[in-house]
């Protein structure tokens, strides 16, 4: 059913196609009515639902014929359906008014003295500086994200959107943005129109994150395509009907592609423009295989999209094959199935240039990792249910892996432990009891609760599963009597994120508990620490967990407690990660010297108690900080081309347009007076109340119906340290809205000028506008091209004098001056605004 109630003799307009101009139903047959055009002389049918038609409304400043009298008028505002209030006071039914063309009579608006005010004007010419600056190729078009300005991503982003296709691989290291990096990039190619129909591959626990980042940053609209969406699409469109053609942009889970093939297929048909892949390392292919599920599910959609886009943290100098095979997908020409990677790296090939792998040393900033060992008494029940553990015997493989799994769940909480032992286990369920009652970690951890609320910090605390998760969360409330956030697997991914903005408000929970799959792609940047509540036996699961906060933006240091026992297997794996360096920096590239860890771990485990443990890990150590040294020596790192240093940051920031702010403030601001949107000022810096109520001169906004509230500021800072307000930048809907309005609307095409300057003198000047690019060509009353005059007349804030136009048109040769001028200016061209300007000395 239609939205609105067509009637014969109504008029509207095409929303997609105004050169149609106004049209009026002549007829109503069934569903469908017939509409003439006056303008093209055509007479078009359309479903009586179709959603390509509007009724035709009178906008505040635009020009109509009043009756058969022909008389030009303005409109002050749409009273109602019927009736419309003109600027000089009137009021007059709306069917006796007929809307003037607007792009075909600015000639004979001027010349008949019908013209805007020059504030109206200001605010057009304010509008297309403002687009000239946010969608052209400059770094203003990558600025409208709720983000940090960092040189290293904005550095990436240009140098991808300088190709055509984009199809790039974003290899940083962890911690340095790649997602920001990728939104920049999409963003760009949204917004300069390079791609629309867009697709998100991401692992099930960060698709809700996705949805959140693109909203909550770039103000991009995103849905999540799972089990109930295409239950959705099936019924509102149809059994079969394509969920791709449903909806334009979207998130899937790797997980749901892998498990329905049929989706990859759909999506290829609907013609993904562009695609990224988040956690791209998953996308793993053997030499000769088809490749695992996840590059299966992934490899035909990235060959038949334009754009395409994997993030990948795994580092060329530790998987020199995954990443070629990653850079297969994107340039499949340049990496032949029969190629050799080894050869191409022993001889130095440069890379294409499709790639970033920016690392932290390049960028510099980051605050320092500062490990806090926590020594404390009390650790006889864990010592006993060690000693009980370890002196089991093992006989077969079966009880050698039933057993390493109960001390390694020892070593986590006793609540995991008890979840796997069998009834006959009295003596160690018995150890793991007192160890329950009596765990000297969650002593700690309740005594130090209270006083980091009470500081204000918020606390990140990591265990290994849900059973640890469930005992830590109820003793802190029992005992410290605190508000505890939780983060585990068990939860929707909806539930998840509520879970992570509840965290990070001020109000919210000063500490929250979370699993290993809070360890993957999450930012808790914000947090003042992080405890480790166990040390898993592999290295790499801490280096996840620690780059949750130790991450760019973040301002002070990495504090990392972590617990060290006064002996027992616990001392020795505390000991072998201090020995690593890994409280103290990143590990990220030396993932193969560390694969060997957890099986020392375990020989050690099943051990003797009293074995000499000196020198045990002296290998491991010694490799890994061997590799460690190569990776930043990045003996490979120079096929990269046109890698980011930081003496690159400054130049790069000095471009970054330093009015962009200012003058977006401005437009909006001036465009909501003009249309009497309610605005207040609000407490902080430059934040603002908005209300498209009752009295607005416009019912609605294009993409803002009426009635919609906002509160929000248009300050970048502001914005990035409070996500609870919405930050008026590009893509805000109001922003866009209102600029949609201006653009399409007659207001400010047509005024008069009376500038200071450096001679007397009259002419003309006309803006011209070229997809997001403007501009004004002049020329004097002597039929002379004035450049000079057209630079002077667009600089703003424009500056002019109060003058009345009867005073110009009463002159008898006016009307003959501008059509003179204006045929010489314009030889046939439509222009965006004609200004007639007067130049004082």
């Amino acid at each position: 059913m239609s939205e609105f109630d067509w009637k014969t003799g109504a008029r509207l307009i095409h929303r997609h196609n105004r050169d149609l101009g106004v049209g009026r139903i002549v007829e109503i047959a069934g569903r469908q009515m017939s509409v003439e055009f006056a303008r093209v002389e055509s007479l078009l049918r359309f479903a009586l639902d179709s959603d390509a038609v509007r009724p035709l409304e009178f906008e505040p400043g635009s020009r109509a014929e009043l009756g058969e009298s022909g008389e030009t008028v303005q409109i002050e505002e749409q009273l109602d359906d019927a009736q419309v209030k003109l600027s000089d006071g009137r009021i007059v039914d709306s069917e006796s008014l007929w809307p003037v063309d607007p792009d075909a009579s600015l000639v004979q608006r001027l010349a008949a003295g019908d013209v805007d005010p020059p504030e109206d004007f200001a605010l057009r010419l304010d509008a297309l500086h403002l687009r000239r600056i946010r969608e052209a190729d400059g770094l203003g078009s990558f600025l409208g994200g709720r983000i940090q300005l960092f040189p290293h991503q904005l550095h990436c982003a240009e140098r991808a959107t300088r190709t055509d296709p984009v199809r790039w691989l974003l290899a940083d290291e962890v911690g340095l943005g790649k997602t920001v990096e990728a939104c920049l990039i999409l963003n760009h190619l949204l917004r300069t129109g390079r791609a629309d129909r867009t697709l998100v591959v991401a692992p099930a626990t960060l698709t809700v994150q996705w949805l959140g980042e693109l909203w909550r940053k770039y103000h991009q609209v995103f849905t999540l395509l799972d089990d109930k969406r295409l239950n959705d699409v099936e019924r509102e469109y149809g059994k079969g009907f394509n969920p791709f053609e449903a909806h334009n942009r979207l998130v899937v889970s790797q997980e749901m592609l892998v498990a329905e093939p049929w989706l990859t297929e759909r999506a290829v048909e609907a013609g993904i423009e562009m695609l990224i892949v988040d956690e791209a390392h998953h996308l793993k292919r053997a030499p000769g295989h088809p490749g695992s599920a996840e590059y299966r599910s992934v490899q035909p959609i990235a060959e038949s999209a334009r754009h395409v886009l994997l993030l990948t943290a795994t580092p060329l100098e530790e998987d020199a094959h995954g990443f070629f095979r990653l850079l297969q997908l994107l340039r499949p020409d340049e990496f032949p199935e029969d190629v050799s990677f080894d050869d191409r790296l022993e001889k130095g090939t440069p890379l294409p240039p499709c790639t970033s792998s920016t690392r932290r040393a390049d960028v510099g900033g980051f605050p320092p990792r500062q490990g806090v060992p926590i020594e404390i008494d009390g650790w006889d029940s864990w010592i006993d249910l060690e000693r009980q553990l370890r002196s089991r015997p093992v006989k077969n493989a079966l009880e050698r892996k039933r057993l390493l799994d109960r001390i390694r769940r020892a070593h986590v909480s006793a609540a995991s432990l008890i979840k796997v032992l069998r009834p006959a286990d009295f003596e160690l369920r018995g150890a793991a009891e007192a160890l329950e009652e009596d765990d000297p970690r969650l002593t700690w951890l309740a005594e130090q609760a209270k006083s980091w609320r009470d500081n204000g910090d918020k606390t990140l605390v990591f265990v290994a599963d849900r059973e640890s998760l469930d005992r830590i969360r109820t003793t802190l409330r029992r005992v410290s009597q605190i508000r505890v956030g939780v983060f585990h697997e068990d939860l929707s991914p909806g539930q998840r994120d509520i879970e992570v903005a509840q965290f990070r408000l001020k109000s919210g929970p000063s500490m929250l508990v979370s699993t290993e799959c809070g360890g993957e792609g999450r930012n808790f940047e914000f947090c003042t620490r992080m405890v480790l509540f166990d040390l898993p036996w592999d290295p790499m699961v801490v280096e996840q967990r620690i780059g949750r906060l130790d991450r760019i933006g973040r301002r002070r240091p990495v504090e990392i407690a972590y617990f060290r026992p006064p002996v027992g297997l616990g001392k020795d794996i505390a000991g072998l990660y201090e020995q690593l360096g890994l409280f103290r920096q990143p590990l990220g590239g030396v993932e193969r010297e560390l694969s060997g860890v957890r099986p020392a771990i375990e020989e050690l485990a099943l051990g003797p108690e009293d074995q000499d443990t000196s020198g045990l890990f002296d290998s491991i150590v010694q490799d890994a900080r061997q590799a460690f040294s190569r990776v930043h020596e990045a003996a490979f790192q120079q096929l990269h081309q046109e890698p980011y240093t930081a003496e690159l940051g400054p130049g790069i920031l000095e471009r970054v347009p330093p009015d962009l702010d200012e003058l977006n403030e401005d437009v909006v601001l001036m465009a909501c007076e003009r249309l009497n949107l309610h605005t207040e000022p609000q407490p902080g810096e430059a934040r603002h109340s908005v209300l498209l109520g009752n009295h607005a001169r416009v019912d609605s906004l294009p993409g803002v119906p009426g009635g919609s509230n906002f509160l929000g500021t248009f300050d970048r800072e502001e914005a990035v340290a409070d996500e609870t307000i919405d930050f008026y930048a590009a893509g805000h809907p109001l922003v866009e809205g209102l600029l949609a309005h201006l653009e399409d609307q007659p207001l400010g095409r047509v005024t008069l000028l009376r500038i200071a300057g450096d001679e007397a003198g009259f002419g003309l000047m006309a803006i011209f506008t070229d997809g997001p690019d403007f501009r004004a060509e002049a020329i004097d009353a002597q039929m002379r091209p004035r450049p000079d005059l057209a630079e002077l007349l667009i600089k703003r804030p424009v500056k002019t004098k109060r003058l009345k136009a009867e005073h110009w048109v009463r002159r008898p040769e006016w009307a003959a001056l501008v059509d003179a001028l204006s045929s010489r200016l314009l030889d046939g061209r439509n222009p965006d605004a004609l200004v007639a300007f007067q130049i004082d000395p």
